[in-house]
C-alpha cells in the first residue's frame, strides 16, 4: 500500500526470478486515494524461499523508478491428516484358520513428506481379544490385518448376550487407527465375526448325576435336565434353553422317558419296592449333533423307611405326601393311620382305635338314655374296668380316650344324684379319669396334641362339670378321693374359720405322691358360698398343650402339678379375693416362671390356652424349688416355665456385682465433684450445653443412689414395687437426657450459625415423655411386673421390660446416627482435610470416646452380653455403665476447655490476691517495727 503518490500516476512491478511467476500474480488496486499491490498465490507452493523486489515506476512506459521494496517469500511445510480406506469394513473368518491368515486390507495415504509423512497403524479393541490379531505394514500405502494366534469362537461364553441369538459366531469390533509423525490420526471401524465350527462336546457336571424325588405317580415330572449339561460351542450357547438335546439310551427300571422340553417323566407309577433307578442319557449339542457325551442319572425315590411303632405294628415303606392305613389290633374298631412327610420321615401313628368293650359301653348308654333306664353305677364300673391298663405294655388309644370322655360327658348330663350311690359314682367316675391320665397314655396324648391341638384339657373340663353337678345337687356332700394320678376333695365351707388350705396334709388322707410335696392352694373363707372342690393333678406336663395366647412365651412347659379349685355356688370374680398357689417344681433347671390358668375356648373352632390374666408371680425360690403365685379368680392353675439361658458362673456374677458396686460409688463421687466444679465456675461457663450437662449429672447421681439403695429390696413387695417404678422413671429421664445431649450437639455442629438453641425445651420434654411412658406402663400392667423375686426392677416374664428397653434402644440408635453425622461433618472441615488418614482416624476415635458416656452408646455392649458365651462383653458393659460418672468427670469436666480457661482465670486472680496480701502484710510489719523502735 502506498499513499504518497496521490498527485502522480505510478506503476508497480514484481521482479521474480526463475520463472516463478506461475506461482504468483500481481494486481493493482486503489481505494480512497490509497493504491495497493495485491500479491496472489496462483498454484500450490513447495518448500522454498523467494527473494524478490517490488519496483514503483512513474508512468508505465517511462521506466522511471521511484522506489524499490525488497520482499522475501518463505514457504514452510504444514502437516496434513492421513486417511484410511475403507472407513468401515465387515468380514468373517472361521475359528480354525491358521495363524497368519489375512483377514482385511486397508489403504492409507498422507500428502506429507518427511517426518509428517511417516504413518503408523494400530488395532484396538476392548477385552483380551487384541492378542488374536495384528497389523502388518505391507507398503507405505497398504496395511493388512492378520491372525496372530489361534482363534476361539467359544471363548468367554458366560458374557454372551441374548441379542446375538443364533449368530454364526461372536462378532468383535476393532478401531483401526493410523497416525502420522506430526500426531494427526484417522480412524476406521473394523468388524469381524469368528465363525463357530463346533469343536467342543457338551460338558456335564459329573459323570454320574444324582437326583432325589418324592414324585412316583404316572406322568409325574421327576426333574429337568436343563441344569445338568451345558453346550460349550458358541452357536448353541447363545440360546441357553435350546443348547443341548437329551435322549434316553437305557433305563434300569423301564419307567422313564425324556420329553421334548428336556423333562424326565414317569411313564408309569413307581412300584413301592423300587427305591432307585439308573438312566443312561446322551447329551448332544443341538447345533452340532455329532458332538455328544453320555452320563448316568441316578434317581432315588424318597421313601419313609419301614419300621415298627411303639405298639409293635410293622409299617412298610411309605410314599412321601401319602397316608398309610392299617387295621386296628384285634378287639378294636377303627383304623390306624400314619403320614409320610414329603421329606421322607414317618410321623407318629394315629390310633383312631376304640376297644369294642368301650365302644359298646358308650352305645349302650346312648340307647339306655333314650329309654330312661340308665344304671350309672354299672356304666361307670364297666368303663373304669375297660380303661384300666391290664399290663405294662397296654395303653389307651385315641379312640378309647375320645369315646371314654364322651361317655363321661354324657353321664354328667343324665346322672341323678342320691345319697346312697353318690360316693360309688364319684369314685368310679374319678377312676376312669385317673385311667385316662395314666402315664401309659402319654404317647397317645402327644399324638393327639400334634394332630388336633387338644390334649387332656378335655379331661379337666369333664372333671369340673362332674364335680359341679354333684355339689350343686347335693350341697352337703363331702369326699376325699385319692388316685394314682389325682387327688379330689369336696367339702363344706361351714367349718372354715379363716382360710381354706388345699390340700391339708395334716388332716387329709392325701395320696403318697402328694404327701411329701409342697404344692398347695390358700384362699380366705367366703360367707356367700356353701361348698368347695379342689383337685390336684399329679403330672399333666406331657399330656396337655402348653401354648399361650402370646408368641412371646414359646417353649413353655408345665413344671408342677395342676391345681383346680372352685366355690359352689359360683361367686363373682370381684368376690374371690387373692388366691395364693404354691407349686413345687418338677424340673429346677427351667426358669422364667409364669403363673397361669387354663382359659377355655368360647368357640368350637379354636382351642383353649394358658393365660396369665389376673395372676402374678409372688415368689420364686430357686434354691427351694418353689414358685408362689397369686390370682384373683378360681380355675385350673399351673406354673409354666421355659429353659433358662446359659447361666453365668457364680464367680463371674460376684465379680460383676463388685464392679457395679464400686463403679456406682466412684461415679457418684465424680458426678458430685463435676456438679460442684460447674457450680463454682458457673459465671465463666454458663451456657445451654452446661445446663444440659448439669441436668444429666444430677439425674445420674439420683439413679446411682436409688440403684444401690433399692435394687435388692425384695423382702417387702410394696416397697419393691415402688422402688421399681422410681428406677424406671429415673433411668428413663437419664436416657432422655442423653438424647437431649445428642440433639443439642447435632444442632450445634450441623447448624453452627443458628441462634436458636433447642436444648432447654428438649430437656423439659424429656421429663414429660418419661412420665407418660411410666404412667401408661403402670396402667396397662396394673403394676404386675414392677418388681420380681430377684430384683426391684421390671419383669421380663410379663414383657414389661420392653417399656424400658424400647425407648433406650431407640435413643441409643438416634445418638449413634448423630455421632456418625458429627464425625462426618468434622472430617469435612478444612483443618481436618489437611491431616493424614491416621490423624483423621485418631480425631474420630477421640470424638467417639468423648461422646460415648454422654450419649448412652455403651448400651451397644449390652446387646452383646446376653449369656455366658459373651462374658467379656458383660464385663465391658458393667464397667462402662457403672463408671459412666467417672468418664463424664474426666472428659467433660477435667478435660473441658472452658473449665480449664475458667480455672486459669481464677488461678490468676488467686495469685494476684496472694501477692497483694503479701505486700500489704510486709508494709504492716515494717510499720510495726518502726513503731517499736
Amino acid at each position: 500500500m502506498c499513499n504518497n503518490w496521490n498527485s502522480i500516476s505510478v506503476y508497480f512491478r514484481l521482479d521474480i526470478k526463475y520463472n516463478e511467476h506461475r506461482y504468483f500474480s500481481t494486481e493493482y488496486s486503489s481505494e480512497r486515494n490509497l493504491k495497493y499491490l495485491i500479491l496472489t498465490i496462483k498454484n500450490t507452493l513447495y518448500i522454498n524461499t523467494w527473494n524478490t523486489t517490488v519496483t514503483v515506476l512513474n508512468e508505465p512506459y517511462r521506466n522511471e523508478t521511484i522506489n524499490e521494496v525488497p520482499i522475501m517469500i518463505n514457504v514452510i511445510e504444514m502437516n496434513d491428516r492421513p486417511t484410511i480406506q475403507p472407513h468401515y469394513l465387515e468380514t468373517q473368518v472361521r475359528e480354525d484358520v491358521p495363524v497368519g491368515t489375512i483377514v482385511a486390507n486397508f489403504s492409507i495415504s498422507d500428502p506429507d513428506d518427511g517426518i509428517f509423512g511417516e504413518v503408523q497403524a494400530e488395532l484396538r479393541s476392548q477385552g483380551d481379544i487384541n492378542e488374536w490379531f495384528e497389523v502388518v505394514n505391507i507398503t507405505k500405502d497398504i496395511i493388512q490385518i492378520r491372525t496372530a494366534s489361534v482363534l476361539d469362537a467359544d471363548r468367554n461364553l458366560d458374557r454372551v448376550n441374548d441379542y446375538i441369538e443364533r449368530a454364526r459366531g461372536p462378532t468383535f469390533t476393532f478401531d483401526v487407527k493410523v497416525k502420522d509423525g506430526g500426531g494427526l490420526s484417522y480412524h476406521s471401524i473394523f468388524g469381524i465375526t469368528i465363525i463357530d465350527i463346533g469343536d467342543i462336546i457338551p460338558v456335564c457336571n459329573h459323570h454320574t448325576l444324582k437326583n432325589e424325588t418324592h414324585r412316583t405317580k404316572k406322568d409325574a415330572i421327576v426333574t429337568s435336565l436343563d441344569r445338568f449339561c451345558r453346550a460349550r460351542n458358541y452357536i448353541s450357547a447363545v440360546d441357553f434353553f435350546q443348547e443341548v438335546a437329551y435322549s434316553l439310551i437305557s433305563d434300569s427300571c423301564n419307567l422313564f422317558n425324556i420329553t421334548y422340553n428336556r423333562m424326565v417323566q414317569l411313564q408309569d407309577e413307581v412300584p413301592n419296592d423300587i427305591t432307585n433307578c439308573t438312566l443312561s442319557v446322551r447329551a448332544s449339542d443341538k447345533a452340532f449333533p455329532t458332538l455328544n457325551t453320555t452320563f448316568a442319572l441316578l434317581i432315588e425315590f424318597t421313601r419313609c423307611l419301614s419300621d415298627t411303632d411303639y405298639n409293635n405294628i410293622q409299617w412298610d415303606t411309605g410314599i412321601p405326601g401319602q397316608t398309610t392305613w392299617h387295621k386296628c389290633p384285634a378287639g378294636y374298631i377303627g383304623q390306624v393311620s400314619r403320614y409320610c412327610s414329603k421329606s421322607g420321615v414317618y410321623q407318629d401313628p394315629v390310633y383312631n382305635c376304640t376297644k369294642s368293650s368301650i365302644d359298646n359301653i358308650y352305645k349302650k348308654l346312648i340307647e339306655d338314655t333314650k329309654t330312661g333306664k340308665v344304671d350309672i353305677v354299672e356304666v361307670l364300673d364297666d368303663l373304669s374296668n375297660a380303661t384300666t391298663a391290664t399290663d405294662e405294655n397296654s395303653t389307651l388309644f385315641i379312640g378309647d380316650i375320645d369315646t371314654a370322655i364322651n361317655t363321661l360327658a354324657k353321664i354328667v348330663d343324665v346322672v341323678t344324684v342320691n345319697t346312697t350311690n353318690l360316693e360309688n359314682i364319684t369314685n368310679a367316675y374319678l377312676q376312669t379319669i385317673n385311667n385316662i391320665l395314666d402315664e401309659s397314655t402319654t404317647q397317645t396324648w402327644k399324638v393327639n396334641i400334634n394332630q388336633t391341638g387338644s390334649g387332656a384339657d378335655a379331661v379337666l373340663k369333664t372333671a369340673d362339670s362332674f364335680v359341679e353337678k354333684i355339689l350343686t345337687t347335693s350341697k352337703n356332700f363331702t369326699a376325699e378321693i385319692s388316685k394314682s394320678n389325682l387327688y379330689l376333695k369336696m367339702g363344706s365351707v361351714q367349718s372354715c374359720n379363716e382360710a381354706l388350705n388345699f390340700p391339708e396334709r395334716e388332716k387329709e388322707d392325701v395320696p403318697e405322691w402328694a404327701g411329701p410335696r409342697k404344692d398347695k392352694l390358700l384362699i380366705d373363707c367366703k360367707d356367700n358360698v356353701e361348698s368347695f372342690s379342689g383337685i390336684m393333678y399329679r403330672n399333666l406336663s406331657m399330656i396337655i398343650p402348653s401354648f399361650t395366647n402370646s408368641t412371646m412365651y414359646e417353649g413353655l412347659q408345665i413344671n408342677a402339678p395342676v391345681i383346680s379349685f372352685t366355690f359352689y355356688p359360683n361367686i363373682k370374680r370381684d368376690d374371690v379375693g387373692p388366691v395364693e398357689i404354691t407349686f413345687q417344681l418338677f424340673n429346677n433347671s427351667l426358669d422364667n416362671a409364669r403363673c397361669s390358668f387354663w382359659k377355655e375356648s368360647k368357640s368350637e373352632t379354636t382351642h383353649g390356652y394358658w393365660s396369665d390374666e389376673g395372676c402374678r408371680l409372688k415368689k420364686y425360690d430357686k434354691d427351694k424349688e418353689v414358685v408362689v403365685c397369686v390370682c384373683d379368680h378360681l380355675t385350673n392353675f399351673a406354673v409354666l416355665m421355659s429353659p433358662s439361658s446359659t447361666p453365668i458362673d457364680e464367680d463371674h456374677r460376684k465379680a460383676l456385682s463388685i464392679i457395679s458396686m464400686i463403679g456406682c460409688i466412684v461415679s457418684i463421687i465424680c458426678l458430685v465433684l463435676s456438679v460442684a466444679i460447674h457450680a463454682f465456675f458457673w459465671r465463666f461457663i454458663k451456657s445451654v450445653r452446661s445446663i444440659i450437662h448439669m441436668n444429666l449429672s444430677c439425674w445420674l447421681i439420683v439413679a446411682y443412689i436409688l440403684f444401690l439403695a433399692g435394687i435388692n429390696r425384695t423382702e417387702n413387695k410394696d416397697v419393691c414395687t415402688a422402688m421399681a417404678i422410681l428406677l424406671h422413671l429415673v433411668f428413663l429421664i437419664v436416657f432422655f437426657g442423653m438424647l437431649t445431649e445428642g440433639c443439642n450437639l447435632s444442632y450445634t455442629v450441623l447448624k453452627p450459625l443458628s441462634t436458636r438453641k433447642p436444648g432447654i425445651p428438649l430437656m423439659i420434654a424429656s421429663y414429660v415423655i418419661a412420665v407418660i411412658i411410666v404412667v401408661v406402663s403402670m396402667g396397662v400392667s396394673q403394676l404386675h411386673g414392677y418388681g420380681t423375686e430377684q430384683a426391684c426392677w421390671l419383669s421380663t416374664d410379663t414383657g414389661l421390660i420392653w417399656a424400658f428397653l424400647v425407648p433406650v434402644l431407640v435413643i441409643a440408635l438416634v445418638n449413634l446416627i448423630i455421632v456418625v453425622l458429627v464425625i462426618r461433618t468434622m472430617c469435612g472441615t478444612t483443618a481436618m482435610s489437611k491431616k493424614s488418614s491416621k490423624g483423621r482416624a485418631k480425631a474420630a476415635l477421640r470424638c467417639i470416646l468423648v461422646l460415648m458416656p454422654l450419649m448412652g452408646l455403651t448400651w451397644g455392649f449390652g446387646a452383646l452380653s446376653l449369656n455366658s458365651d459373651t462374658i467379656a462383653f458383660q464385663y465391658l458393659f458393667a464397667f462402662l455403665n457403672s463408671f459412666q460418672g467417672l468418664l463424664i468427670f474426666i472428659f467433660h469436666c477435667v478435660m473441658d476447655k472452658k473449665i480449664k480457661d475458667a480455672f486459669s482465670k481464677q488461678k490468676h486472680k488467686w495469685l494476684q490476691s496472694s501477692q497483694s496480701f503479701g505486700v500489704s502484710e510486709g508494709k504492716r510489719n515494717k510499720t510495726q517495727e518502726t513503731s517499736d523502735f
